[in-house]
């Protein structure tokens, strides 16, 4: 209650002033007063805000999942469409272009150059050497004088038993004639019948020595040319064993008579290549002495049986030699041609599918082959997409760059999308890198070298890398 003014002399202010409150008296309560200056107390609209947006979106939430938790896929359905969608995606392929090539087949091996005609030369008697009318290397004819013996004691032997002959011959005559008169006296009566036969039976002997001189002499004669070595063939000496005035036997060594008017190449087959080699087959030879120069021939001799620790069998092949380049001794490399055929058409072995009678390739159809109707992806920097359409349509890539190809170019190296054909074809002969076929497949065609395990008629590919050949 407030005192008046005029009970305070000189207008004086109270020191202090009491102000009742109107109504009871409320005694303080210290847990209320905590509770309300807490953060929670003074924050609580905040807090129930909060917690009215969390149920609605909880509840919302629920409503959604409630929604759609009827049309949720299966595991399996889940794997199936996996699956289906691994299927229909395009197979990602390297690809190869059929291209026509002379195509051969040939197989390497080494040998050694043979003389037409090699012989070794020895005397059929002894004697000692009285001439050699040839070196070594040098050419003759056939039927030239090579070597000599001496000849004097054969010639001695020769002359007595020419000597013996023509004895023993006119005492042949001589008996004959005595025969002749007998019969005349036999059939006059004045001699007896025995007396002829006796005559007959000289006659006989006479003839006998005569005939064995004349085989005597024969024989002198034989020994007479034996005496002498004869070329058998044209040709030359391949080398020389023996020197003049040299005393020989029978087995000696004289030299060796070679013949190289054609010469052939010795090579051994093993058993496994055995089928591949026939007569007639051609074959190039090449030496180490004429590095630049390639001599041809054709296979002229397979030797019938196998034989050897190596089990192989020895093949010629006949060369033409008019310049007698080729000498025997020298170490040759033999290619065989198993196989030629000019302008074919060729494909890399590893396209062919298929078991034997049933061969047959995958041709990618993309619009880079005429008579397709599949149109490639544009390639883009990146991926592909709007940017990179737009980027190969201009010229740049990505990064603003030109890109050296504008628009309507051909990139070799752009990714592509096609399908794939399964088309037989009809292989003519086959090695380990390209085969060569026959029919199915035409020029320019495109075939799959990759990616067989998912392939099949009509799938979508994706020609990643297209290949040429080689050969």
């Amino acid at each position: 209650m407030d005192m008046k003014d005029d009970e305070n002399p000189g207008n004086a202010k109270p020191p202090f002033r009491i102000k009742y409150p109107e109504g009871p008296v409320k005694t303080p309560n210290p847990i209320l007063e905590t509770v309300q200056n807490s953060w929670f107390f003074q924050n609580k609209i905040r807090l129930i805000i909060i917690a009215a947006v969390l149920l609605g979106v909880f509840l919302a939430g629920k409503m959604v999942v409630g929604l759609f938790k009827g049309k949720q896929p299966s595991l399996s359905e889940t794997m199936k469409q996996q699956q289906q969608a691994a299927k229909d995606a395009p197979v990602a392929v390297k690809g190869f272009k059929v291209g026509r090539f002379n195509y051969e087949d040939s197989m390497n091996v080494l040998g050694t150059i043979k003389g037409a005609m090699e012989l070794k030369l020895s005397f059929e008697i002894p004697g000692v050497i009285s001439s050699i009318n040839y070196k070594e290397g040098e050419r003759y004819e056939e039927g030239a004088l090579l070597v000599s013996l001496k000849q004097d004691d054969i010639l001695l032997r020769l002359k007595r038993a020419q000597a013996a002959f023509n004895k023993s011959e006119s005492q042949a005559k001589v008996a004959e004639n005595e025969v002749a008169e007998n019969e005349k006296l036999l059939k006059m009566g004045a001699i007896p019948p025995s007396t002829v036969e006796k005559k007959k039976l000289e006659m006989d002997a006479a003839k006998y020595e005569a005939e064995a001189q004349r085989l005597e002499m024969k024989a002198n004669e034989s020994m007479l040319e034996k005496s002498n070595l004869y070329a058998p063939s044209s040709g030359m000496l391949g080398d020389l064993n023996v020197e003049e005035g040299e005393n020989i036997s029978q087995s000696t060594l004289i030299g060796t008579h070679i013949n190289i008017e054609y010469v052939y190449a010795e090579f051994g087959i093993v058993e496994r290549d055995v089928q591949k080699i026939t007569l007639g087959q051609k074959a190039k030879v090449f030496v180490d002495a004429y590095p630049d120069k390639t001599f041809e021939g054709v296979i002229e001799n397979i030797a019938p049986q196998i034989s050897g620790t190596s089990r192989t069998s020895t093949a010629k092949v006949r060369i033409e030699n008019p310049e007698r380049l080729l000498m025997p001794g020298m170490f040759a490399r033999v290619r065989i041609m198993l196989y030629s055929k000019k302008d074919a058409l060729v494909v890399p072995t590893d396209a062919i599918q298929g078991g034997e009678g049933e061969k047959f390739v995958y041709v990618i159809k993309t619009a880079e082959v005429p008579g397709t109707a599949v149109e490639p992806k544009v390639a883009g920097a990146m991926g592909g997409g709007l940017g990179a359409a737009i980027a190969a349509l201009s010229g740049r890539d990505n990064s603003g760059k030109k890109n050296g190809k504008g628009a309507g170019e051909k990139d070799s190296a752009r990714i592509e999308d096609g399908i794939a054909e399964k088309r037989p074809v009809t292989v003519g002969y086959t090695r380990t890198d390209y085969s060569q076929i026959d029919a199915g497949l035409t020029e320019g065609e495109l075939v799959a070298m990759t990616g067989f395990e998912r392939l099949e008629d009509g799938k979508k590919v994706r020609l990643i890398e297209t290949q040429e050949a080689e050969l």
